[in-house]
């Protein structure tokens, strides 16, 4: 076949329709899901085959990330915009909300964390909680580093209740958490104790070549810092320690890939919902 036959996302009217051009522009490209995996993988993309195949065997609109990595590995990669643009038209159409763009996309989908987990999580958070800050129900939460901690908390000496925050990476492969509170210490500077700081790769990015890092940032006396949390090789997770520190203001908290040389994709992490 010809270029000009391969087939056009402007013919798409809804999602059944895209995700049928999806499989034409498959066909004409030849490949397998695994040469499509590595192809993607070779753009510095994540699109396992476990993906591909779940795509292009339900009519529901593809995430926008799929869709331009498959689009790329197929070879359309000069009319990744078209692709994308047909989507956000359909999006739109039916109701749903248009694909953000690559920088931010993650952090507007909610995380689809396993129940036990954001259970086990909740729970130790609360059980930390409970043992360190000895207060009363309804102590405010904290969570915002620029903000003052409230009088009360100050005179307890530490924070409210912890407030978990998380985020995955811009492309997806890695997800990260923490759960962080801190309070005033009447010096101009905050206290701060995180507690459960981890990062894990997603199960659909294994052997992607790259793992993960949790990043903190903040500023204290000497000046402004970026710290290391907690990182992950590649298909695997890795927790850090909880800790407890003084004189530092501005705290906040990012997630990116990191392959042993390089960062990409990195994301801020956000306040979790419930």
């Amino acid at each position: 076949m010809g270029e000009q036959e391969r087939p056009d996302p402007a013919r798409a009217r809804d999602a059944a329709a895209l995700v049928a051009l999806m499989r034409e522009l498959r066909e004409h490209s030849g490949l397998t899901y695994r040469r499509l995996q590595r192809r993607a993988a070779e753009e510095g993309m994540v699109l396992p085959r476990s993906t591909i195949s779940d795509a292009l065997a339900r009519t529901a609109l593809p995430r926008a990330e799929v869709l331009e990595a498959f689009v790329v590995a197929c070879g359309d990669g000069a009319r990744r915009e078209a692709w994308l643009e047909a989507r956000r038209r359909i999006a739109g159409r039916e109701g749903s909300a248009p694909a953000p763009g690559r920088r931010s996309r993650w952090l507007r989908v909610r995380l689809r964390w396993p129940s036990a987990v954001v259970a086990v999580l909740a729970l130790a958070l609360t059980l930390a909680y409970w043992v360190f800050a000895g207060s009363r129900p309804g102590t405010p939460a904290g969570g915002r580093p620029s903000s003052v901690a409230p009088a009360a908390d100050a005179a307890r000496g530490r924070g409210g209740a912890f407030t978990l925050f998380e985020a995955r990476s811009a492309k997806g492969a890695t997800i990260a958490g923490v759960g962080y509170r801190y309070w005033d210490t009447g010096d101009g500077w905050y206290g701060v104790e995180y507690v459960m700081p981890y990062s894990r790769d997603d199960r659909e990015a294994y052997d992607d070549g790259w793992g993960g890092r949790l990043l903190m940032h903040y500023e204290d006396r000497r000046g402004r810092h970026t710290e290391v949390l907690v990182g992950n090789p590649d298909g695997a997770q890795r927790a850090g320690k909880d800790t407890v520190r003084y004189g530092m203001k501005n705290v906040w908290f990012e997630v990116c890939d990191f392959d042993g040389r390089q960062s990409r994709g990195c994301q801020r992490l956000r306040m979790a919902r419930g």
